[in-house]
C-alpha cells in the first residue's frame, strides 16, 4: 500500500490550515512519513475548494517537492500522482486535471508539460481540446520559449483573464485588515510582482501576434506602475516578439516621457 492509499478521511474540511501546520512541524522535527501523510491530507481534502486552489497548486506542491527532496517516498507519490493524470489526459478519457498535472510538473521536471503537448500534437487533430488547454496552462513557458507559433487568441484571452484575477487580488489585498502595515505592503507587493510578470509575458505574446488593442491595453496598465526601466521593459518583449513597428513606438514613448 502506498502513501496515497494510506490516506484516511479526517472530515478534514475546516482543518485544512491546521493541517498545513502540524505537516509543516513533521517536516521541520525530521517527522518525514507524517509530514507526508497530512501534507497529502491537505493537498487532497483542498480539491476542489475555491478559496484553496491557488494554495495547494503552489505552496502546498511546493513544501510536498521539498520534502521530496530529502524523503524518497514524497518523490515516488508526487510521481505517481502526475502519471496517474497524464494518462487520462492523454488518452482523452480526463482533461480536467491538466491544471493539477502541469503544477505537479512544474515542482518535478518543468519541461514535461510542453514535451508532451508537442508529443500530443504530433499525434494530430484527435487531441485538439487537450492540446487548447495545455497551451493555456503553459502561456508563460510558450511565450519563455518564445514558441509564438504555438500561441492564438484563445490562449492570449485567458492570460487576459488571468492577468485581471490579478489584479482583482491586488484590491482584495489592499482592502482586506493584516495584523501590520508591513504584512500588507509585502503582501501586496509580492501581488504586484506577479500581475507585472503577467502583464509582460501578455504584452510580449501580443506583440508576436500584433495584437495591437491588447498591446495597448496592457501597456497602460504596465506603465500605470510607476515600475522602473517600465518602458525598458516593454521594449525588450516587443524586441523578442521581432515587433519593430511596436519597439520604435516604444522608444518614442520612452523619448518623450523623458522630455
Amino acid at each position: 500500500m502506498n502513501e496515497q492509499d494510506q490516506i484516511i478521511d479526517f472530515g478534514v474540511g475546516d482543518d485544512l490550515a491546521l493541517l498545513h501546520i502540524e505537516a509543516e512541524s513533521n517536516f521541520d522535527d525530521g517527522e518525514y512519513e507524517g509530514a507526508l501523510m497530512r501534507y497529502l491530507e491537505v493537498f487532497n481534502g483542498s480539491r476542489g475548494r475555491t478559496d484553496w486552489q491557488e494554495k495547494r497548486l503552489t505552496i502546498i506542491l511546493a513544501d510536498l517537492a521539498a520534502l521530496a527532496d530529502v524523503y524518497e517516498p514524497a518523490m515516488q507519490c508526487l510521481v505517481e500522482m502526475r502519471d496517474q493524470k497524464e494518462a487520462l489526459i492523454t488518452s482523452g478519457q480526463d482533461l480536467t486535471c491538466i491544471n493539477e498535472w502541469a503544477a505537479l510538473n512544474g515542482q518535478i521536471e518543468p519541461e514535461r508539460t510542453l514535451n508532451v503537448y508537442f508529443k500530443l500534437k504530433a499525434e494530430g487533430s484527435k487531441h485538439g481540446a487537450a492540446l487548447s488547454l495545455i497551451r493555456q496552462t503553459a502561456a508563460s513557458q510558450i511565450v519563455g520559449r518564445r514558441l509564438y507559433d504555438e500561441l492564438d487568441r484563445e490562449t492570449l484571452a485567458f492570460m487576459q483573464k488571468k492577468l485581471l484575477l490579478h489584479e482583482s487580488k491586488l484590491l482584495s489585498d489592499k482592502e482586506s485588515d493584516y495584523s501590520s502595515e508591513d504584512e500588507q505592503e509585502e503582501v501586496i507587493e509580492a501581488t504586484i510582482e506577479a500581475l507585472l510578470k503577467v502583464a509582460l509575458e501578455l504584452f510580449e505574446a501580443a506583440a508576436a501576434l500584433k495584437e495591437g488593442d491588447i498591446g495597448r491595453e496592457v501597456m497602460t496598465k504596465y506603465l500605470a506602475y510607476g515600475q522602473p526601466n517600465s518602458h525598458s521593459q516593454l521594449i525588450a518583449a516587443a524586441k523578442k516578439a521581432k515587433n519593430s513597428v511596436w519597439v520604435e513606438g516604444l522608444e518614442q514613448l520612452a523619448r518623450e516621457g523623458k522630455s
